[in-house]
């Protein structure tokens, strides 16, 4: 499965909240997202806490427990990320 296919099948559905300070995170651009629901929440349970992975190229992954973080250091993809917010 394609890395961006599998993003958006397990959180396509989360709610932008917004910027974050890059304390800490892989690369100085973090978005954080909040799921629709507890049940949507439970998709977080398939990563663990509080590490970052990578999600695909240029693009890093990490939860709470609460809500999903997405790194980068890429201008244009944080810009889509935020596209339509």
């Amino acid at each position: 499965m394609d890395p961006a296919e599998g993003m958006a099948a397990l959180f396509g559905s989360y709610d932008l909240i917004g910027p974050l300070e890059a304390v800490g995170a892989p690369a100085p651009f973090v978005l954080a997202y909040a799921p629709p629901s507890a049940r949507k929440r439970k998709n977080l349970d398939a990563i663990p806490r509080r590490v970052w992975l990578k999600a695909g190229p240029q693009l890093w992954m990490c939860h709470d427990g609460e809500n999903l973080l997405l790194s980068t250091p890429r201008r244009l993809l944080f810009d889509n990320l935020t596209r339509g917010a």
